[in-house]
């Protein structure tokens, strides 16, 4: 049975795309929205995304590059449990692209995320997304530890001191786990990536271990300042990829998605570093609060 609609009027297609637009505009203005970005992890940015999109009240933004591909990439890590159907999956953060896109995104920010645990962002980018984001209230950056993003940090904590926003630097060791999201009754549903971001670690050891991270190394250490080396490196990383130990130089990527998310909801801004503890559920909204409250005295 196929049911043929009569083509819209003009006019009913103008009434049709106004309340559309209201309805966004309504939706975005009752919302916490947050903007993400950064040339770091694109996991922990989804993370992010998909923890925030989880909260009511909140509405997440990711900019991410225009490119079909990615972008079902994208889609895939958020929500493929491993059949690869997609089609049926939750909106999810809104991945911005065009021009337009980001700028719309950025025009009702209430806070912007910056990953950016391997590479700074260039100043320039910073001044970018800052200028056209008037609304922001407070910036979380990830950073890493061991001081060799120190220039970035303070680039970006002397901007915002003088915009007179809030800003925090959370600081990540090496990066581990993320996924699975997909959930079922336990609860697990928005943790993390889906099924599909296992499938995509192919050395069976790193697979195994980071399968394990997230089932039982999902605590948080959090510390003020920055005391860890960042214990990075082909030597680091490949032992690193060997455990799911939890350690002071280790961070689970949904905890650095989460202590991110935590930060920026807070009105002063906080300065901490990030380790891996033991641990089957990650912290709750209160409990991060009161991990950064310990960590800002």
């Amino acid at each position: 049975l196929y049911i043929v609609m009569k083509p819209m009027s003009v006019t009913k297609r103008a009434l049709f795309s106004f309340f559309a637009a209201a309805t966004l505009t309504c939706r975005l203005s009752n919302a916490f929205n947050i903007v993400i970005s950064g040339p770091g992890s694109l996991e922990v940015q989804l993370i992010a995304g998909k923890l925030a999109e989880a909260t009511p009240g909140d509405v997440a933004s990711i900019i991410v590059p225009a490119d079909p591909r990615y972008l079902k990439k994208c889609r895939s890590l958020l929500y493929d449990d491993g059949s690869g159907d997609i089609q049926y999956a939750p909106d999810g953060p809104a991945l911005v692209s065009t021009g337009d896109e980001i700028g719309d995104a950025l025009e009702v920010a209430d806070a912007l995320l910056i990953v950016c645990e391997e590479q700074a962002m260039e100043n320039s980018r910073i001044d970018l997304l800052l200028a056209n984001a008037p609304l922001v209230k407070h910036v979380g950056l990830l950073s890493r530890h061991g001081g060799s993003l120190k220039n970035l940090e303070n680039y970006l904590e002397s901007k915002c001191d003088s915009a007179r926003i809030s800003c925090s630097i959370v600081r990540a060791g090496i990066l581990k786990g993320g996924g699975p999201g997909e959930g079922g009754e336990d609860g697990r549903t928005e943790w993390g990536l889906a099924k599909y971001y296992d499938n995509t670690i192919f050395d069976l050891l790193q697979a195994r271990t980071s399968m394990a991270f997230d089932k039982l190394t999902l605590g948080a250490k959090v510390t003020a300042g920055d005391p860890f080396p960042f214990r990075g490196g082909i030597i680091g990383i490949s032992q690193s990829n060997q455990s799911f130990e939890p350690s002071d130089t280790t961070t689970a990527r949904t905890l650095a998605a989460g202590a991110l998310l935590a930060a920026v909801r807070r009105d002063n801004g906080v300065d901490v570093s990030l380790s891996s503890a033991k641990g089957k559920i990650p912290p709750t909204r209160e409990d991060w609060d009161s991990l950064l409250d310990a960590a800002s005295y």
